[in-house]
């Protein structure tokens, strides 16, 4: 494995559970313990198949897994196709890129991922982990939820809430606005079940892209193509519309029918609460495959820091250059952890903007990037954007501030720029350079 050779990975070899255990020693790690490494349990009490955690929780992780200097070299490739493109508007413009004939994938008979049949056991077989005590039950959380839109045949890719009810049964929550949630709806609105099928494991590419919300009518395998520098390699299942990565280590087919829900949850959230429990619809396995070796892949959810965060920042990089092919004036933004990422946002806007706050407020709720952000604040393009002291003092120091004020519904945004042709307050650089010179002759210590 890449990861051992490489002195990221911890294995664990005494026995552990999959209730509360496994993922009370993701959280530790989360927090700081065992040098922060991926983790391998290779002594699953009940199963068979080893857990694979905290894969993706540093940036060299997930440069081993992506390609070296992803993080920069991803958005400037990206940014000089979207302009070559010549497309006006960046979903159009994302689409051209990545659906050239090098990124599509290529169907393998004989696939890996189908090596082994085990849908006598069906889910009965995965190590699925009881993360926190209140938890509804055990979830399945890397997993690449595969489903396609009954008329036009578009394949979704979108990670969701996946729990485990019994041998052959789980519920499948898919957030609402998502594709997922768009081709289950069009499915059930035709009284016919949509059929479904999950891959754990496989490409990194995939499980990056699976949580990602690209443009509607961007593919997320061809996109994982163009990220990769090369097609992927994909199985058909036994629905032929749906395929999977051919290298997944676990791959789950079936159905949801409709007006067939059950109670999910509560579930232990990013916001450190625990969301209610809820009806949700419900997904028939008929098919269990395995991969000879297979290796259980997952991540523990919670209040951060976690797993994802590396994950995160990789996502609002490359989704910032759609943002600015469409809105130049944004000049960069900062999504705090403590915003889970898409809940609240800092954004440095170029002076010469001249927009109106709901114009720009407006503008930024309706690209994928920030479509759910709760909280917006705009800043110049001085401000460090991850300083909560710089922000903080921006804020309570804004011009007119009963007018830097903007709500939509739920949203709301904050103008905390400084008014046109404001002067920054800065020592003279003549006298700075003369006190550095002379500083031994004031007597004073050097400190910072």
């Amino acid at each position: 494995m890449s990861l051992d050779q490489a002195g990221e990975l911890s294995r664990v070899v005494c026995p552990v559970d999959t209730h509360l255990e496994i993922a009370a020693i993701c959280d530790a790690v989360s927090q700081g313990c065992g040098r922060g490494q991926a983790l391998l349990f290779e002594n699953v009490q009940g199963y068979t198949l080893p857990v694979a955690t905290n894969l993706f929780a540093s940036r060299k992780r997930i440069e081993l897994a992506l390609g070296d200097n992803v993080f920069t070299t991803l958005p400037a490739k990206l940014r000089t196709d979207l302009v070559a493109s010549g497309a006006k508007e960046s979903s159009l413009a994302l689409r051209r890129v990545v659906s050239c004939r090098e990124n599509q994938p290529v169907y393998i008979e004989e696939a890996p991922c189908f090596s082994r049949d085990v849908s006598d056991l069906a889910l009965t077989c995965l190590p699925a982990l009881m993360a926190w005590p209140e938890d509804g039950g055990k979830y399945l959380t890397l997993a690449q939820v595969f489903t396609y839109h009954p008329e036009t045949n578009f394949t979704n890719c979108g990670m969701y809430r996946v729990q485990v009810v019994d041998r052959n049964r789980a519920m499948l929550r898919c957030h609402p606005g998502s594709g997922g949630a768009e081709h289950l709806a069009a499915w059930h609105e035709r009284g016919k079940a949509m059929p479904v099928a999950i891959a754990l494991g496989g490409p990194p590419v995939m499980t990056w892209l699976a949580g990602v919300s690209l443009p509607g009518d961007v593919s997320e395998i061809d996109f994982a193509g163009y990220v990769a520098g090369h097609p992927l390699a994909m199985a058909r299942c036994r629905d032929k519309h749906l395929a999977v990565p051919a290298t997944a280590e676990i791959v789950l087919e079936g159905h949801v029918w409709p007006d067939e829900k059950l109670t999910e949850g509560p579930f232990a959230n990013h916001t450190g609460r625990y969301e209610p429990a809820a009806p949700a619809p419900v997904l028939r396995i008929e098919r269990v495959s395995l991969r000879q070796g297979a290796i259980y892949p997952c991540t523990v959810v919670g209040p951060p820091p976690r797993e994802n965060s590396c994950l995160a920042e990789l996502t609002v990089r490359t989704l910032l250059v759609l943002l600015q092919f469409d809105h130049p004036w944004v000049i960069d933004l900062h999504l705090p952890a403590e915003g889970v990422f898409h809940r609240a946002a800092m954004v440095a806007v170029a002076p010469d903007c001249s927009l109106s706050l709901q114009e720009i407020s407006n503008a930024l709720w309706t690209s994928v990037l920030l479509k759910n952000s709760r909280l917006l604040i705009l800043l110049d393009n001085d401000t460090p954007l991850s300083d909560f002291s710089a922000v903080y003092w921006r804020i309570v120091n804004a011009n007119r501030l009963t007018e830097a004020y903007y709500a939509d519904t739920h949203r709301v945004v904050i103008d905390a720029r400084s008014l046109a042709g404001a002067r920054r307050v800065e020592p003279d650089e003549d006298i700075v350079q003369k006190i550095t010179a002379r500083w031994q002759e004031y007597g004073l210590s050097k400190t910072n």
